[in-house]
């Protein structure tokens, strides 16, 4: 039996994350981790667009990645004349956004916090007592701590637990993503393009060997059948390359998801809360999701370290209530901000 202040169930990028921002407080946690990741084919597809903040709070807690810097974005509409352009040089800012390569974030946070992680193992059940909770493993063994946080993507069982009930959505629309090469885009510049009901996005990427790299991500109507052929991917292309004026070559596989937002009513309970994914998810048009989920992590680690402080219980119901209070309205906020965009320009008649 091992009592530990903090138990984080997932060891992904926001779990691993939480762990980095508890340790630069000294407070003692541990990693549950069922699946420590197996390199994939899809490592060099997945990019993650960070916000200034988030990047600057990743630089200041020692994890450096190697980011591609998006200066200007711009939004265009598909079919008519109508643009936005954004640059960070007006607002004064380095940069409006990074984009770092999904598996590089993840291994190096993994690797500052792998003596923390228990891999191989998932929390099966736990019971809340008056010191904190109990959880036990799924080889019967237990762990005690004066707070669990789940930290475990989506489809966590655990959240479901603390709150059955929650908000959802089904998009009806298949994400597809993958790398390009556009030697005619400026390799600082994103660019979002709105084309009847297809979001096209385009994110500077660097991959270190080959110039001009951009990742994609498309969303398109579930009813549209994924391209069986190049041609037919390129004959799809066709459209934004006009818009942009400039070659959109594919370079890498596709990679395709469903999209659905979800949001829970609750996000804590007595000794134990729940964080980022598990939490929320939000359509990757505005690439917020990740930017939300480290933000609910710092903010925690916040709230974690002002009880551990005071020598106060930090499971306790009323320090987590400070953390959804400060979290929950927030996401909401986006994510109601999102499904309006998203509303907007879907409809036929605009």
């Amino acid at each position: 039996l091992m009592k530990q202040s903090v138990l984080i169930s997932g060891g992904g990028i926001v779990g691993t994350f939480l762990g980095i921002e508890l340790a630069s407080r000294n407070i003692p946690f541990k990693i549950i981790e069922k699946y420590l990741s197996e390199p994939s084919e899809f490592d060099g597809i997945r990019s993650l667009t960070l916000n200034s903040t988030t990047h600057d709070r990743l630089k200041a807690l020692g994890v450096e990645t190697a980011p591609s810097m998006i200066r200007e974005m711009r939004v265009l509409d598909g079919l008519g004349t109508g643009n936005l352009s954004f640059a960070a040089q007006e607002a004064n800012l380095d940069c409006l956004a990074a984009v770092v390569n999904f598996a590089e974030l993840r291994n190096t946070l993994l690797q500052k916090v792998s003596d923390m992680i228990i891999p191989s193992q998932e929390i099966a059940s736990f019971r809340s007592h008056q010191s904190g909770i109990t959880a036990v493993l799924g080889d019967d063994s237990e762990l005690e701590a004066s707070l669990l946080v789940i930290a475990e993507g989506r489809n966590s069982k655990l959240a479901e637990l603390i709150s059955p009930q929650k908000n959802q959505k089904n998009y009806h629309q298949i994400a597809r993503t993958f790398l390009a090469q556009i030697p005619g885009l400026e390799t600082d510049q994103a660019v979002q393009i709105f084309y009847e009901r297809e979001i096209f996005a385009l994110m500077p990427y660097n991959t270190g060997d080959t110039q001009n790299t951009f990742s994609v991500v498309w969303s398109v109507p579930e009813e549209m059948r994924a391209p069986e052929s190049q041609d037919e991917i390129f004959d799809e292309l066709s459209k934004f390359e006009k818009k942009l004026a400039c070659k959109i070559d594919p370079i890498s596989k596709i990679l395709t998801f469903p999209l659905f937002a979800h949001h829970l009513n609750e996000y804590c309970d007595e000794g134990i809360c729940v964080i980022a994914d598990s939490a929320h998810s939000i359509h990757p048009l505005a690439g917020q999701g990740i930017n939300l989920g480290l933000a609910d992590a710092s903010i925690l680690a916040e709230e974690i370290e002002r009880g551990f402080n005071a020598g106060q219980n930090i499971g306790h119901i009323a320090f987590l209530k400070k953390y959804e209070l400060r979290r929950k309205a927030i996401n909401a906020t986006m994510l109601n901000g999102v499904d309006l965009i998203f509303k907007i320009f879907q409809q036929d008649n605009l």
